[in-house]
């Protein structure tokens, strides 16, 4: 299997539907943290029926607070379920947090085999995710170290499994160093992105996807277009 996105855009070209599960904790779950605005999940959907049609099913399984090992033990019943063609998973935040005593040797270990059980299911296709960057400076330095290391496994674990993988953290790490109260206007908290960080976040994901979306059609969106199109100039420095 390829590890792009050419088979998932060419499915959405030619196929009558495509079940996409988003998999993960909170910054996947749609609930009252969200404080009834969109996140980066709702956004690839707007996305995706802006650029194909409604050719797709998004499917929200995200559960606040989890780790991996609480997603291996419910990937059958919340994931294998809807039969997805695709699983975007986006973990490693809490697991990465020093007080769930999760180890880097587990963490590598659990997503390896949530990635083979998803690969294993006929015709899904995983898609792993890097987070966007925590903001260190008002986070417990042990936190702060694990979590880069735990991203990095992320993007190690994609190449090993030759999947597609969503690699957001080298743009909001140069944001975060270059224009640090932009970076701080994106964050609700240390660990989570507000309303604006997750429209960024999803613009970046849409674009992936082969489904850009831009002020033009989506006019709410034109505080996250600016602020995409820094990132863009950022990472092409």
């Amino acid at each position: 299997m390829p590890n792009d996105f050419h088979q998932l855009i060419q499915r959405f070209r030619t196929e009558p539907l495509t079940r996409i599960v988003a998999f993960g904790s909170s910054n996947t779950e749609r609930a009252e943290h969200c404080e009834g605005a969109h996140n980066w999940f709702d956004w690839l959907d707007v996305g995706l029926r802006h650029r194909y049609g409604r050719v797709h099913h998004c499917i929200n399984v995200g559960i606040s607070g989890e780790t991996t090992r609480e997603l291996l033990g419910r990937l059958e019943r919340d994931v294998a379920f809807y039969e997805p063609h695709a699983v975007i998973v986006t973990i490693g935040g809490n697991d990465s947090n020093p007080e769930r005593n999760m180890s880097a040797e587990e963490f590598r270990a659990n997503l390896e085999e949530i990635t083979a059980r998803l690969l294993a299911l006929p015709t899904c296709v995983p898609v792993l995710q890097t987070y966007y960057s925590f903001n260190g400076e008002r986070l417990d330095a042990m936190h702060a170290a694990h979590f880069l290391d735990f991203m990095q496994i992320v993007r190690e674990v994609a190449d090993m499994k030759s999947v597609p993988l969503l690699d957001n953290l080298p743009r909001w790490e140069l944001l975060r160093a270059h224009d640090v109260e932009a970076f701080r206007d994106l964050m609700r908290d240390p660990c989570h992105v507000n309303a604006l960080g997750h429209a960024v976040w999803g613009l970046d994901v849409c674009r992936m996807f082969g489904a850009p979306l831009n002020a033009l059609a989506v006019p709410a969106l034109a505080g996250a277009v600016k602020i995409q199109r820094q990132l863009d100039q950022l990472s092409a420095k």
